[in-house]
């Protein structure tokens, strides 16, 4: 800045200087208490990086708070954004076993509920981060990745995707394929800006010897958007109630389910992936009275 100011005129300066600046909050000890090297409370950067990894410490920074709030330091969600970062590469390492397809598939109704909240994701982050506010798509990004795609759709195509017993036809399970790769693409482009080195080592180990840190960045697909997102809750709840139920009746989650369900009318779109998904004998749908 004092080179700048010395060989520029301050006008000239003015001018060059106007733009977008981020100010983030103080940095606070797990007490809510300023760091000051006088006081022993500071926390060097250096061991978290070598016990968790730079990409973990950044995402636990970007989404610890939104733009501009002070922030207490905490090794725990330190090590949370490392687990993030672990499951992110088991989920690519799951994809990185299905051909990546661009034509000749067939989307099931699955398929486009999932890619329609991935739209969705895309539109918080690109707003997130032309804010310069990496909060908002350090937690979509985060929230979507793994308690929607991993925990709900990678479980539920998994039966179609592998089709060993062909009980699907090739369209449908190329319709797998293409989607499993696009949320995958996707999630890394949008979170290179704050992991660059997990998304970059999966990006070229699966899609490209170029950098992913110079492909375009993510805009939403109208072909993408789907009525179906509507519905997310009521598939995960669905889910959630049979990995209950066996849980309760000792019954391991990948065994058939011997028994007869009812479930909403409104998820019957998903009938086969369901029931392929649970191991359900018989489904069977009906409008609730309640």
């Amino acid at each position: 800045l004092a080179l700048l100011l010395h060989s520029t005129n301050l006008s000239t300066f003015g001018e060059a200087c106007l733009c977008p600046c981020r100010l983030s909050g103080m940095g606070l000890d797990e007490k809510g208490e300023a760091m000051h090297k006088s006081k022993g409370n500071v926390v060097y950067p250096g061991p978290m990086f070598q016990a968790y990894g730079a990409d973990a410490f950044r995402l636990w920074g970007a989404a610890e708070v939104k733009l501009g709030s002070n922030y207490r330091f905490s090794e725990d969600r330190v090590k949370g954004a490392a687990l993030f970062i672990t499951k992110l590469w088991n989920i690519a390492r799951f994809i990185s076993s299905f051909t990546r397809v661009t034509e000749d598939y067939e989307l099931a109704a699955l398929d486009r509920l999932i890619l329609g909240k991935l739209n969705q994701v895309i539109k918080e982050c690109v707003s997130g981060y032309d804010q310069l506010d990496t909060f908002v798509p350090a937690n979509a990004i985060r929230a979507f990745t793994w308690n929607i795609f991993a925990d709900h759709y990678i479980e539920a195509v998994k039966p179609r995707a592998y089709n060993k017993d062909g009980e699907f036809g090739e369209k449908l399970q190329s319709g797998a394929w293409y989607t499993l790769h696009a949320c995958l693409e996707t999630i890394l482009k949008l979170l290179a800006p704050i992991c660059p080195f997990i998304t970059e080592a999966v990006w070229r180990g699966l899609y490209s010897s170029e950098s992913i840190h110079i492909q375009p960045f993510p805009g939403e697909k109208p072909e993408w958007e789907s009525d179906l997102i509507k519905l997310t809750p009521q598939f995960m709840d669905f889910n959630a109630l049979i990995w209950k139920y066996k849980k309760e009746k000792g019954i391991a989650l990948s065994r058939k389910l011997a028994a007869t369900v009812y479930a909403p009318m409104e998820l019957e779109n998903f009938k086969e992936d369901l029931k392929a998904m649970h191991g359900i004998r018989e489904l069977y749908f009906f409008e609730p009275t309640d």
